[in-house]
């Protein structure tokens, strides 16, 4: 009869050694930050690891982007860059814009829930300085909650350049 030697096996429960070190807790990335900036180390680029801030910059790049640039998705965005270049001072500007915005966070990101689309007032000297190269900045503060994950109270600013 064969016998088995079990020493490479594992350890026994008696043997375990157990010391005082703290254990550390190991940094979950939850997505890639934008703008892409190559880092130091052992990841290619820079990376989220709050839940919050990954919400925030998927949803300042759903604002940003109109429709085409996106490579698969061509109607991904709030495709505001046709809105804004027929800026005017008229109340049907602010009110298309405030449309395309809630239609596209519903589309693409039916889980945040929009409280107030509101227009900030931007200082003379910047518009001064945006002036001379022909346009005119729009800065628009979203707040919004995404009830799902509990997160409330957010808000995002985001500038626009608007010519025509």
């Amino acid at each position: 009869m064969a016998t088995f030697n079990f020493k490479s096996s594992g350890v026994k429960v008696s043997d375990r050694q157990v010391t005082d070190e703290k254990i550390s807790k190991k940094e979950r990335y939850v997505g890639i930050k934008t703008p892409l900036t190559n880092i130091q180390g052992d990841q290619i680029f820079d990376m989220h690891t709050s839940p919050i801030t990954q919400l925030k910059d998927n949803f300042k790049n759903l604002l940003l982007t109109n429709a085409g640039e996106r490579l698969g998705l061509y109607n991904f965005g709030a495709d505001l860059s046709s809105t804004l270049f027929e800026y005017t001072s008229d109340d049907s500007l602010e009110d298309e814009i405030v449309e395309r915005i809630k239609s596209s966070v519903d589309q693409f990101m039916p889980g945040l829930e929009i409280r107030t689309i509101s227009k900030v007032e931007i200082g003379k000297s910047e518009k001064n300085e945006v002036n001379r190269e022909g346009l005119a900045k729009i800065r628009l503060k979203i707040e919004f909650d995404i009830p799902s994950v509990r997160i409330t109270n957010q808000a995002i600013e985001v500038d626009f350049n608007a010519g025509g």
